[in-house]
């Protein structure tokens, strides 16, 4: 992987973690780093599954990916949390968010 891929998955692994923690924080009422057992476990099988993504090279984000790695029940509860923290983003990473509304855009 490139110097520049290897950024932008860090990147989205850092994002995964901040939407759950934000999440978790208000849903589950969890205090700084600290997640529920059951968030923390969807951190840790979303991580994992960034790690097996056979397109790591050129990931785009997994919304917009043809194969779907996460199971049926982490499926769900992920998009419950991007659903809840996404909109939140843009106050606290504003150019991820403007950078994901570009890629839905070219991939319409």
């Amino acid at each position: 992987m490139t110097n520049k891929e290897l950024k932008a998955w860090n990147k989205e692994k850092e994002i995964i973690e901040i939407m759950i923690k934000k999440y978790c924080h208000k849903k589950h009422r969890t205090k700084k780093d600290n997640l529920c057992e059951e968030c923390n476990e969807l951190l840790e099988y979303s991580l994992f599954r960034l790690e097996k993504c056979p397109f790591k090279k050129n990931k785009k984000f997994c919304n917009f990916c043809k194969v779907h790695c996460y199971n049926k029940d982490m499926r769900e509860k992920i998009k419950k949390v991007m659903r809840y923290s996404g909109p939140r983003l843009i106050f606290s990473h504003p150019i991820f968010v403007f950078k994901h509304l570009i890629q839905k855009i070219k991939q319409k």
